[in-house]
């Protein structure tokens, strides 16, 4: 339901209103009062989702209403009911804020009904005024104007009509320089149409670029277009035409332009603290990535001391043992001659060398010694041996690196990424052959595992979230403060690039 209070003080009029809407929204509430001092209290009382109100009643007209609802920061939507030959002050209206206009003389005034409808669906979506766009309080507005009764009645006027408006007067040139020079604290400049000293225009341009951010309101006795449009383009918030009525109007165009700079104003002031929060999340963020890359560079340099700490128990420890049992069963298998206890020897001792190159193997895998003692070609040589004794699958290596050796920790990524690599190709690839590209050049290492293999689609198996191991080589890779790039497609292969920074001398790089 719809409850509208229509302004009206002919009765045949507000009659016909109610019969019309009686008929054709029967659930809405009109409720009709004669003049404007009874509006303004039905107003303040509330409860109302639209008002009707006549451009002209007996003891005001619909302008002052609309500039009372602006000082209150009523926000009902108006609908202004006009006569024949009220299209400029129709127009005034519509610019002091009312949200529609109907010609109660004209055929349109039939179409009431789905006006309101429209209105009130429009306002019922719009959001809701900021707190910001009221004008609590008194605001200082500074009048430029040389003539003393021109100056006189806009004061008057507003101290009568307006009193929200503290209107200071600058009418010499010297008060001009004044307050162009401190600015005097005003939340609005109005230019009368005589400013001491200078023409309107060229007081506004000073104004502007004195007062930024401060609305200016320029009153003219000119109504040539290019004043106008001179006026707006130099910085003017609303360019007023002196006529006998005008001083209505300056209160509307004050009361929009004072709520315009509060609303930018405040603005400013949440783009200001949103630009700072995001700048203090952002700098969270990036202290919570470092955090989190540290974290996760010592668990790798953990899990390959850890491993380093296994290969060596595995060969220092179980080696050993596992070499003096089949030291110890071949000597058994001597002394025992040609009974049935040497076959029964010779098989446990059987099981112990494979046990013990099985321990071996392990042991490389866990932390290769000849990446340690010997560096990263050694390993990738010796790796690619055994992976393929191990799978049959061909490994072409080809590595071109410089007479120093690198970084400890770079040679521990480089390596582990090529083992990776190696082994997904043979859970997967179905290929044959295995290219393995290891260089340096430009100040960067390249590390580059391609195969003629079944493929894949990199998009699906990048999604899935059991599919680890791509995952793992990007997360290592990125970790070095490398790049990593991966092409497949089904049917055609696959190939890894990596590349990496190699460290100035003297500095400690940032290899896991």
């Amino acid at each position: 339901m719809i409850r509208a209070l229509y302004a009206e003080d002919d009765p045949n009029v507000a009659g016909i209103v109610r019969s019309y809407m009686e008929h054709f929204a029967p659930d809405w509430k009109l409720d009709v009062v004669p003049n404007g001092t009874e509006c303004l209290q039905r107003m303040a009382a509330g409860g109302y989702d639209i008002l009707l109100l006549d451009l002209v009643l007996p003891d005001t007209d619909g302008l002052h209403i609309l500039g009372e609802l602006a000082r209150r920061n009523d926000t009902t939507p108006v609908v202004m009911v006009t006569g024949h030959g009220q299209t400029e002050l129709a127009v005034r209206a519509l610019r002091a804020g009312a949200a529609d206009c109907v010609d109660k003389t004209s055929p349109q005034f039939l179409q009431l009904v789905d006006i309101i409808k429209r209105v009130h669906a429009h306002h019922a979506e719009a959001p809701a005024r900021p707190a910001t766009a009221s004008l609590p309080g008194r605001h200082h507005v500074m009048l430029i104007e040389g003539s003393s009764s021109v100056g006189a009645n806009i004061r008057e006027f507003c101290a009568s009509h307006a009193p929200q408006f503290e209107v200071s007067l600058a009418a010499t040139q010297a008060e001009l320089d004044r307050f162009l020079t401190t600015g005097a604290g005003a939340d609005a400049v109005l230019i009368g149409p005589n400013p001491p000293g200078s023409k309107p225009l060229e007081v506004l341009r000073r104004v502007h670029s004195q007062s930024a951010g401060v609305p200016v309101l320029l009153v003219s006795s000119r109504s040539d277009g290019e004043t106008a449009v001179a006026a707006f383009k130099l910085g003017a918030q609303d360019f007023i035409l002196q006529k006998p009525d005008y001083l209505t109007e300056l209160v509307f165009s004050l009361n929009s332009a004072l709520r315009r700079a509060s609303v930018e104003r405040q603005n400013t002031k949440l783009t200001h603290e949103l630009e700072t929060l995001n700048r203090s999340l952002e700098a969270q963020v990036i202290t919570r990535t470092r955090e989190l890359q540290a974290l996760s560079l010592r668990l790798l340099r953990i899990q390959e001391d850890e491993r380093r700490a296994i290969a060596r128990e595995l060969h220092d420890e179980v080696g050993q043992l596992l070499t003096g049992l089949k030291l110890q069963l071949e000597a058994a298998q001597r002394s025992a001659g040609d009974t049935p206890l040497r076959r029964e020897i010779e098989e446990a001792r059987a099981t112990a060398s494979n046990l013990l190159e099985h321990v071996r193997t392990l042991t490389q895998q866990y932390r290769p010694r000849v990446l340690d003692d010997l560096g990263l070609q050694p390993a990738l040589e010796w790796h690619a041996r055994q992976f393929t004794k191990q799978t049959g699958i061909d490994v072409a290596l080809d590595v071109s690196l410089p007479p120093e050796r690198l970084p400890g920790e770079l040679e521990t990524v480089a390596y582990r990424i090529v083992q990776e690599a190696l082994t997904n190709a043979a859970r997967h690839a179905q290929a044959k052959l295995v290219s393995v590209t290891v260089t340096t050049g430009d100040k960067l290492l390249f590390v580059e595992i391609a195969d003629r293999g079944v493929g894949f689609d990199l998009t699906s198996v990048l999604a899935r979230t059991d599919s680890l191991g791509l995952a793992g080589l990007r997360e290592r890779v990125n970790l070095a403060g490398g790049r990593l790039e991966i092409y497949s497609r089904p049917g055609e292969g696959t190939r890894i690039q990596a590349e990496f920074p190699l460290p100035a001398e003297g500095t400690t790089p940032p290899f896991p």
